[in-house]
């Protein structure tokens, strides 16, 4: 009984609440979406929303051992019936499996070689597990949500309990660091991060899409209405103008500053997520008055320095402004994605938190800027985007969005800065 009130007590410590992530999903009032697709980027198994809009997602979180969090080289995830285990080294893996009782249910132990391996879970009931998993000096818990039975899986001990000494030490639940998504055909694709592996009551609401529009590469983007207003959801990019012309790719520093069209992709990076998420980076000679439509769909276009502003004048119509106090301005958090924004603090209590909102759908993202020397500059601080407005025959007119003051502003800057590009729809 002793053992058993440390561990419960080390757990306490920890606000177990013995949930998994669950919650709703809706639309923009309070009717529910049924067949959405709910999970975490990094791992667990995906689920369907009920007809009443619930889910939920079965976690694992980590927990320290003799004060280290999960160490360099030793990583595994828990999905269903199997534990998913790499290492950097080979070595001997134990992995140890204990009910909140403090009792062994089984020990796995084998010889592995570096990579990952896939180990098959004794059977256990739903309920919340904590694996102890060891790979030579290294160790760690994990805790796991179950919310099925799972079989297979054998054991070399089938009996024993929770050393004190790591029940004492569970003190504290280190915080994951996942973003949760929501997908549905007609709605906006929802993220957010999520940093408590026991969350109940999430309440995500998704934003109907205005419909899909294609490239001239193929790629496809969502739209979102605004006001008056279509706007693609997502930032460009398009390789070639819609004439099937190349827009030249120019990763040198030596060459970024000459004033002809090119484009480039933050920190010249060839990951395709990257590209996705962010887009890229072009300078304002591909969208100049006579390229705003070419480098577009058919119906589309670059926006100009008006209709940022009209974009801007849409959210203050609806209540989106200046709020007057410190937490900055409402209509940067209605632009602002709920993800990839850097804060002062994890839990956004300092500074202004762009990752709160987003309730316009515009689904704005840091994807940093390049300087007319070529060099590039915050990902996940700025995000900047053109408009098709000349200011003189140098500089042309931007809009950018800063994790620290939490406004939309407006600016001017050389032409040759590689900047994102935001399309909007023809009236």
């Amino acid at each position: 009984m002793i053992l058993i009130k440390a561990l419960l007590a080390g757990l306490a410590g920890v606000s177990l609440c013995m949930a998994d992530i669950s919650g709703i999903v809706t639309d923009t009032g309070t009717t529910p979406i049924s067949g959405a697709v709910v999970q975490l980027e990094n791992g667990g198994q995906p689920v369907t929303t009920a007809a009443d809009g619930s889910f939920t997602l079965a976690t694992t979180a980590i927990l320290p051992v003799n004060g280290k969090q999960m160490p360099n080289g030793l990583s595994a995830r828990v999905s269903g019936n199997f534990m998913t285990v790499t290492i950097a080294e080979r070595s001997v893996v134990e992995v140890a499996t204990f009910d909140l009782t403090g009792k062994a249910i089984s020990t796995v132990r084998q010889p592995m070689e570096a990579g990952t391996h896939y180990i098959a879970l004794p059977y256990r009931g739903a309920g919340i597990y904590l694996y102890k998993v060891k790979a030579g000096n290294n160790e760690f818990l994990l805790k796991g949500n179950l919310v099925g039975g799972a079989s297979s899986g054998s054991g070399v001990t089938a009996q024993g309990s929770l050393p004190n000494h790591l029940a004492k030490q569970a003190m504290s639940m280190a915080v994951i660091n996942d973003v949760i998504t929501a997908t549905k055909t007609g709605y906006l694709n929802y993220r957010v991060v999520v940093r408590n592996s026991d969350t109940s009551g999430m309440q995500i609401k998704m934003i109907a899409n205005a419909g899909n529009v294609t490239d001239a590469d193929g790629n496809m983007y969502q739209t979102v209405k605004i006001g008056n207003q279509v706007w693609m959801a997502e930032n460009l990019r398009v390789t070639k103008y819609n004439d099937g012309s190349i827009i030249p790719l120019d990763t040198s520093t030596a060459t970024w500053n000459a004033a002809t069209p090119k484009y480039c992709f933050y920190n010249n990076t060839t990951d395709t997520n990257s590209i996705k998420k962010f887009g890229a980076l072009y300078n304002w000679y591909v969208l100049n008055p006579a390229n705003s439509k070419k480098i577009a769909p058919t119906g589309w276009h670059v926006p100009t320095d008006a209709e940022w502003d009209t974009l801007q004048n849409n959210l203050i119509a609806k209540g989106y402004n200046w709020d007057g106090t410190t937490t900055g301005n409402k209509i940067a958090k209605a632009l602002a994605a709920k993800t990839d924004w850097y804060t002062y603090s994890t839990t956004g209590t300092i500074g202004c938190d762009l990752t709160k909102n987003n309730s316009s759908g515009f689904s704005a993202l840091p994807g940093g800027y390049r300087r007319d020397d070529g060099t590039f500059y915050n990902q996940g601080v700025y995000g900047f985007w053109w408009s098709a407005t000349e200011n003189d025959a140098s500089v042309a007119c931007d809009h950018n969005l800063f994790y620290v003051s939490g406004s939309l502003d407006r600016g001017i800057d050389y032409k040759s800065c590689g900047y994102s590009v935001r399309l909007v729809r023809d009236n």
